[in-house]
């Protein structure tokens, strides 16, 4: 495998001698950190590489310094970015900064339209398919902890509200990141960058703010977020914030039961968001 990454860097790059490691953090698919005297370069392979052009043309990710196939796969060569995680006291005070970043990839054209083809853009049947696929894997994963009373009513009735999410006016689906969280953001130089869009979609844009929100952010503060991001804040819109929070806390939780890892906490997180309760596990006062 090092072998074939030197190839592709030395088509790129027309240079040898490269050190090929894995990153140290994150679930990060055939990925490797390249370096290479002063150059240090992140390599990723079967991924949306137009998608990740245009988020890096945005100033939301890494920049794309070259692209190509290999072994049948796409791959992309990033920018490599030696950031930090922001703590999660970090969105709090950089609320505008947050806001501005979110906007900046919800509202861009070109991604969306890259987005559109093939793909559902109703938001009831958007929400109905992944309800169906949540529901699926529920029933295929067997862990004791998964099939309990309190985890079966949660589900049904994470079921019902999705019945009564549609807002009043039309929410037009936007590019979302699938997965939110500070292990996938950077802060390198004043700026906030994004990581790991390989399942970027359109979506409802409380499916990432709406969790960053619940998780991270208490729920007195979320009217300036929505005033500074340019939304009006009414009951709908909490609703979906808590609905969303719910939807995402039982796929991560899926996934960890899938991977035979603890699932427990965001089974806990589950569990307070269909209820609309606040995150049990927040750094914040709850309101």
């Amino acid at each position: 495998m090092d072998d074939e990454i030197r190839s592709i860097l030395h088509s790129h790059f027309h240079t040898t001698g490269w050190t090929i490691v894995k990153p140290k953090d994150g679930q990060q698919k055939a990925s490797f950190v390249a370096h290479h005297s002063q150059q240090s370069v992140f390599i990723k392979s079967d991924v949306p590489i137009a998608a990740l052009q245009r988020l890096g043309e945005i100033g939301v990710a890494p920049r794309v310094l070259a692209s190509g196939r290999a072994a049948d796969q796409p791959y992309i060569i990033q920018e490599y970015i030696a950031g930090s995680y922001p703590d999660w006291r970090w969105f709090a005070s950089h609320l505008p900064a947050l806001a501005a970043f979110t906007r900046r990839y919800h509202h861009d054209q070109p991604l969306t339209s890259l987005l559109a083809a093939n793909t559902i853009t109703s938001y009831q049947e958007h929400i109905a398919q992944d309800l169906a696929t949540l529901e699926k894997q529920f029933h295929t994963l067997q862990a004791g902890e998964l099939h309990t009373p309190e985890i079966t009513s949660a589900l049904e009735k994470l079921k019902s509200q999705a019945n009564h999410l549609q807002p009043l006016h039309p929410v037009p689906l936007v590019p979302v990141h699938p997965d939110p969280n500070t292990k996938n953001m950077l802060l390198f130089a004043d700026r906030l960058l994004m990581v790991d869009w390989d399942d970027i979609q359109l979506s409802d844009p409380l499916r990432d703010v709406g969790l960053l929100l619940w998780w991270y952010v208490s729920k007195d503060q979320w009217p300036l977020f929505f005033q500074m991001y340019g939304l009006q804040i009414d009951d709908n819109l909490i609703e979906r914030i808590f609905w969303w929070a719910a939807r995402t806390s039982f796929a991560i939780a899926l996934w960890h039961v899938e991977h035979h890892y603890d699932c427990r906490a965001f089974l806990q997180d589950f569990l307070a968001a269909v209820n609309m309760d606040s995150n049990p596990h927040a750094v914040f006062e709850p309101t």
